[in-house]
This record gives structure tokens, sequence and C-alpha cells, in this order.
């Protein structure tokens, strides 16, 4: 999440930049000015839109954070697409937020809800999480390698997934 924070503020610095020198062009007129302000009007609409993509990112890490289910510190992410068969991306560390409105992965916002993305299953293995989630035919699937909860809490955990996503997570030893 500071990542996504640091990101949105240096893109309100440079759409504040390109402002700035926007304003300049136009006060101070140099010869040949036109493109300078073109140059600068555009960059600062882009930074601006960047911001406000960066803002909207940051404020549903913020809202998944806030109302969290399940926090895994380090998790080992390994993630499968259904387009690509057998095909895994490489292994990272990650810290990783769920809750009923999406999954954070580090600096990586998964919104459930939004857009058809949908929590389509949860398993909890001997030493791994695995989330399914996407839309109807384009399912993901996110395994965490973790250790495994005692019992109390991994009912907790259960509990918590049935009550805030209606997904009852199916448990393997």
């Amino acid at each position: 999440m500071k990542k996504i924070a640091w990101y949105a503020r240096s893109f309100l610095a440079a759409s504040i930049f390109c402002a700035a020198a926007f304003a300049a062009v136009l006060t101070l007129q140099p010869t040949n000015w036109k493109p300078y302000a073109v140059l600068a009007l555009s960059a600062g609409l882009l930074a601006a839109f960047l911001f406000f993509t960066e803002n909207q990112r940051l404020t549903a890490a913020r809202l998944i954070v806030e109302n969290q289910i399940l926090h895994i510190q380090p998790a080992v992410l390994r993630e499968r697409d259904s387009a690509k068969e057998g095909k895994a991306e490489s292994c990272e560390t990650v810290e990783m937020f769920v809750s009923c409105f999406g999954i954070l992965l580090g600096s990586k916002v998964i919104k459930f809800n939004q857009e058809g993305i949908r929590l389509k299953a949860v398993e909890i293995g001997r030493d791994y999480l695995s989330l399914d989630y996407g839309r109807d035919m384009d399912v993901r699937n996110i395994r965490l390698i973790h250790a495994s909860p005692d019992s109390t809490v991994l009912a907790s955990i259960i509990e918590k997934f049935r009550y805030e996503t209606g997904i009852t997570p199916t448990v393997t030893h």
C-alpha cells in the first residue's frame, strides 16, 4: 500500500509541476511558447489522470485493509491463469490482505464485485491458502503458501469467510 501511495503522490507532484510550467509559459510567453504550452498541458493532464487512477487504487487498498478477513505476512505468491493452463508465474514474497471487498497483494489490488470479478472458492490446506476469483469463464487462482493455523484460528477464518463473502472455505489436509 505504501508503493501505491508513493505513486499517487508522485503523479500529483508531477501534475502540479506541469500546471506551474504551463502558467509560467503563458505568463512569460517566450519565443515559440505554444509548443511548450501544449507539452506542459498534455503532460499535466496525463499526470492528473494517472493520479486519479492511483488514488482510486489507494482507496480500494485502504478499504481492503480496514475490512480484512485475513492478513498473511509475508506470503509466498504463485499465480496461475486459466487461459495459460499449467503455466505459473514466478514466486515472490508479499504481504497479503483478504476482505470481502477484494485482495491486496503487495501493491496489486484485486477488487471483488466490480467489473464482474467475484470470489469463487477458498481452499485452506495444510501449508497454503488458495483463492479462485474472476469472471464467469476467466477464473484465476492465487495460492499463498503459509503455515497452517491451529483449529481455533482456522474455525474463526472459516466463519469470517462465510459471514463476509458467502463462500464456505474447503479445508484439506
